[in-house]
């Protein structure tokens, strides 16, 4: 005799597998935006160790991530930084920190603006808009993260928290600070960690063959490092220099075959990136991380054991920014499921 098959077991077998397999069954992921992502896997990965390096070793024991995340593949782009900028620096909003970045990004204060505030736009020059933005604080980069979180909105707040909070960003006397000490729970964008920065870059989940990871030396996927040059000659704008400081106007993504293991292009090159990782002094803040090599800068700063550092309020000519985007939890596609079934019993009785 045939089995009788009730519409809610049919619901369970036929409906959770359809979810656990589809692309989207984790729920719904931050909006990308114009971002490109790459998401990072091989949760709960070795952590790197490489003791024999002679310079810093602040990287040996770091790396480990036990979740996935979402890294963009490229720098944030001098468009994307203009349109957020735009949106605070002609409210004359007070607490905005950004400084008029350095003439090398790819916009210029517009001209046949008068004010409120500046406005900016796009230089009159090839690929302006992706050109990556540069002499941006870290302050600057966890409001940018924070209006992001806040889905781009207009109001001062959308800058103001979310991601962090920016009432905590204060200076003390002797040159320490009070800023945020990490992303806050639940934030949809932020400034990368250090081991999320250091995995994205450096560690191959194929290294020494189908799922046996391991780490390379450098973000090229080599333990030698890429070579500086023009597009089509070389592997980064790192390591060379031109006229005029033109090296700065190559666009991201100009080398396309020089990617992470994960897909990541220019983590050799562009700007140092800025990251959470905080460098203390006799128990005090005093500055942020940078991870990776800069345009006309020396490669060795794409070595997996190399790190920098500045103050979170420092502008500088190299400093740019690369953003994570949190991965929904596998239990979305459950609690879908789970509020479904309910519906069909409440309507049952």
């Amino acid at each position: 005799m045939k089995a009788a098959w009730s519409p809610l077991v049919v619901l369970v077998a036929v409906v959770l597998p359809a979810l656990v397999a589809a692309p989207g069954a984790r729920g719904q992921a931050p909006p990308s935006y114009d971002f490109q992502f790459a998401t990072v896997g091989a949760v709960g990965n070795a952590a790197f160790n490489n003791p024999s390096y002679p310079f810093a070793t602040v990287s040996n024991g770091r790396g480990t991530v036990n979740y996935e995340f979402r890294m963009s593949k490229l720098e944030v782009t001098t468009g994307q930084w203009m349109e957020f900028i735009n949106t605070f620096s002609t409210q004359n909003a007070p607490g905005f920190l950004f400084q008029e970045g350095p003439s090398i990004w790819g916009a210029q204060r517009d001209p046949t603006y008068f004010g409120p505030g500046v406005r900016f736009k796009l230089k009159n020059a090839p690929n302006a808009a992706m050109r990556p933005v540069t002499g941006i604080s870290w302050r600057d980069a966890a409001m940018f993260c924070n209006w992001l979180h806040n889905g781009k909105g207009s109001a001062l707040s959308a800058y103001q928290n979310g991601a962090y909070d920016t009432s905590t960003f204060t200076t003390n006397p002797n040159g320490t600070f009070n800023d945020q000490v990490a992303h806050s729970p639940g934030a949809r964008y932020w400034i990368p960690t250090f081991d999320e920065a250091l995995k994205s870059q450096h560690y191959d989940p194929d290294r020494y063959g189908q799922g046996r990871g391991g780490w390379w030396l450098y973000p090229n996927m080599s333990d030698d490092p890429p070579i500086g040059g023009p597009p089509g000659q070389g592997q980064t704008n790192a390591g060379f220099g031109l006229p005029f400081m033109a090296e700065w106007d190559i666009p991201l993504g100009s080398y396309p075959d020089v990617v992470s293991p994960w897909g990541l292009l220019d983590a050799a090159g562009a700007n140092s990136e800025w990251n959470e990782y905080i460098f203390f002094d006799g128990g005090d803040h005093v500055e942020r991380g940078l991870k990776g090599s800069f345009a006309d800068g020396g490669i060795p700063l794409d070595h997996a054991n190399a790190l920098s550092s500045e103050k979170p309020d420092t502008h500088g000519v190299r400093m740019g920014l690369r953003i994570v985007s949190a991965v929904p939890s596998p239990g979305a596609a459950a609690g879908l499921l789970l509020a479904v079934l309910a519906g069909i019993v409440r309507r049952r009785r």
